[in-house]
């Protein structure tokens, strides 16, 4: 599957998506960094083989922090109709579960600011 899939290069710097975008692909970090922000607080760095902006593409909601690459970064683009496509069939009691999960971690990232 991976090798089917669309890849971004992201020069240090450059934004991948912004806090409030909506969001329709996540992303794998195949090569680089890449920085969340909150405002201008970086509150975590994700390096190689780490997914991120897949909340979006569960609860269809808006990006609730930037990306940012840190370093020239290669990204492994994961468009919404490839995760549609794998959860299509699954248990309803298993997607309702991913969705109460994405629920809670954007209600305690909410809370911690």
């Amino acid at each position: 599957m991976m090798d089917f899939l669309d890849r971004r290069v992201v020069h240090a710097g450059g934004f991948v998506f912004k806090e409030g975008d909506s969001g329709d692909q996540a992303f794998i970090i195949q090569a680089g960094a890449v920085e969340l922000l909150k405002g201008e607080t970086v509150f975590a760095e994700l390096s190689a083989n780490t997914i991120f902006g897949e909340m979006a593409l569960i609860d269809g909601a808006p990006r609730m922090a930037t990306a940012r690459a840190k370093t020239e970064t290669t990204l492994i683009v994961i468009p919404r109709s490839v995760v549609d496509g794998k959860l299509k069939g699954v248990d309803p009691f298993v997607t309702k579960l991913l969705g109460i999960l994405v629920q809670n971690v954007r209600s305690m990232a909410a809370k911690l600011g």
